[in-house]
């Protein structure tokens, strides 16, 4: 049984996760549109990691079998 409550415990930090990426991804497009001139490329380059975070974290998700 512990394992089981783990793994539902897992599945929740993935989904509480996912939400939190989704929620920094809004904000930093916020930010580009905020932000202009040399500062552009870090912005820019931040949302890219965003981006890539959120793609790996929904293969966890979907091997964890977490619903999204």
């Amino acid at each position: 049984m512990h394992a089981a409550i783990d793994e539902d415990e897992r599945r929740e930090t993935i989904k509480e996760l996912l939400d939190l990426v989704a929620l920094a991804q809004g904000m930093g497009k916020r930010l580009a549109n905020e932000t202009h001139g040399d500062d552009y490329a870090g912005v820019r380059r931040f949302n890219e990691l965003l981006h890539l975070a959120r793609v790996e974290l929904t293969r966890i998700a979907d091997a964890a079998g977490t619903m999204r």
